[in-house]
């Protein structure tokens, strides 16, 4: 996670995710959580194939999150999640999309 210019940016590599469906992003308070999770098989006369996993991991920054201020973009096997921090005190939890990306870490034109 780094910081630039009071906006918050968070990376996670998740290869072979659709992020419509398999990722989640949330944010409670001061904490972003990601959540992961991904089942593909394959099969044939021959063989079956599975693959599997999952992924969560939830980050506290140092102060509350402006929700009207939470990106998160999915793009080459790579989560990015931008967010700015409220002036004051507020706590609500919220669930943010998670839009397919350029590559960048930046949100597709539509």
């Amino acid at each position: 996670m780094s910081n630039h210019d009071g906006e918050y940016v968070l990376r996670a590599q998740l290869p072979g995710m659709e992020p419509e469906s398999d990722i989640r992003v949330t944010v409670d308070d001061n904490l972003i959580t990601v959540h992961a999770d991904h089942a593909e098989s394959q099969e044939d006369k021959e063989h079956s194939e599975f693959r599997y996993g999952s992924f969560r991991r939830t980050v506290r920054l140092p102060g509350t999150i402006r929700p009207d201020k939470v990106n998160a973009v999915y793009a080459d096997g790579v989560l990015t999640v931008r967010a700015a921090l409220l002036d004051r005190a507020e706590s609500s939890e919220y669930s943010v999309p998670v839009k397919r990306g350029n590559g960048r870490g930046e949100e597709e034109p539509t």
